[in-house]
């Protein structure tokens, strides 16, 4: 199975998704178990990897959203610095998941 399959953009979803729920953790102590609040589209694409694929890609991104974590204010600019350091992460850690062109 051809597993380069997420765009740069689809991984800053998914990660800031995890920071979301990283961020509840933190504040309430509590586990956010639901399901990813994410598009269908990618939420499919996660779907289609097989079950170690899986866990591999959420296993990074959750590596990488808890380094985002610590960066996230909430502000634009803080925001912005979050997908440029999310997109410099994702292509250490993800290269092989990431779409190439």
């Amino acid at each position: 199975m051809k597993i380069d399959i997420f765009t740069t953009n689809e991984i800053i979803a998914i990660v800031m998704e995890l920071v979301d729920k990283l961020e509840v953790y933190q504040l309430y102590g509590f586990e956010d178990e639901s399901d990813l609040n994410i598009p269908k589209p990618i939420n499919d694409k996660l779907e289609n990897l097989d079950s170690n694929n899986y866990d591999d890609f959420i296993c990074k991104c959750l590596e990488i959203a808890e380094e985002i974590l610590t960066i996230k204010i909430g502000e634009l600019n803080e925001l912005n610095y979050c997908h440029q350091e999310i997109s410099f992460l994702a292509k250490n850690r993800l290269n092989e998941y990431i779409k190439r062109s």
